[in-house]
């Protein structure tokens, strides 16, 4: 999906792409757009400064989180848990079979998106990893939802630690 996505903006009444490497289309073809307006870096750089001082203040009862490694898994798994991910389920047959499979498909998803968590229910595997926030993966309003949800969830992560203090 995000090779068929082509950058325009919207001047004098029309939308001019802003590349040349367009795909084959052709005269008179009618295309659907979905508007997503280009967020800035000022919301993509306060997101990370947040994360990263949160992290740097972690209280000890979290830095032994596996999520806690560093602000980056930090960020990857608020993405998780907070919806903002990509699933893999499968049903492997048996037991054992699901966790060589998770096995697998977590070193694969971690290659791949540097984070993801599996489980194993009985037969079947899941493993999520986490959306991608870059500028050509998420647009304004998913990343500014994604954001404020991840943020969130750190700030819950980090209120339930000092009120079981």
């Amino acid at each position: 999906m995000a090779d068929d996505l082509i950058r325009a903006r919207w001047e004098g009444g029309v939308f001019r792409p802003l590349t040349n490497a367009l795909p084959d289309l052709n005269d008179g073809e009618v295309l659907f757009l979905d508007v997503q307006r280009v967020r800035t870096g000022k919301s993509h750089r306060h997101q990370f400064a947040a994360i990263n001082e949160a992290w740097e203040n972690l209280p000890d009862r979290l830095m032994m989180e596996p999520w806690a490694a560093t602000a980056e898994t930090m960020r990857k798994h608020g993405l998780i848990v907070t919806g903002f991910h990509n699933v893999a389920q499968i049903d492997c047959g048996t037991n054992a079979a699901a966790h060589r499979v998770k096995a697998a498909l977590i070193a694969a998803e971690t290659r791949a998106h540097g984070y993801a968590i599996g489980q194993v229910r009985g037969p079947v595997c899941i493993v999520w990893a986490p959306e991608s926030q870059s500028y050509r993966a998420m647009g304004k309003d998913r990343f500014q939802k994604s954001k404020q949800a991840v943020l969130d969830w750190i700030s819950d992560q980090m209120q339930g630690a000092y009120a079981a203090q």
